[in-house]
């Protein structure tokens, strides 16, 4: 009895490895459906890069706004423009002068 079944299995699988299967329906376009999945896909999300190149308007306004605001309120302010580049070098001068080095 077992012998007949394992004949009836032997008799199924080559059946089935005869039969081969026509995939042309699913192959055809499929390019077509898999990039327009894709582009639907991206179209429903924003990356960041499109939300920093929104954004850089609107930090540059508030660098600017900064920039006058810290210019303008400054109460410490010289009218020297190069006095925070050379603040300190003339006091190394002077001590350098007198120490001799």
């Amino acid at each position: 009895m077992k012998d007949n079944y394992d004949v009836l299995l032997d008799k199924l699988f080559l059946a089935e490895r005869l039969n081969k299967l026509d995939t042309s329906v699913i192959e055809s376009h499929f390019e077509t459906r898999l990039l327009a999945r894709i582009q639907e896909q991206r179209g429903n999300r924003t990356s960041w890069l499109d939300w920093t190149w929104r954004l850089i308007p609107w930090f540059a306004t508030i660098v600017i706004i900064v920039g006058i605001g810290s210019a303008v309120y400054d109460p410490m302010r010289s009218s020297d423009l190069f006095s925070p580049i050379t603040n300190g070098y003339e006091e190394y001068q002077t001590v350098s002068l007198l120490v001799g080095g």
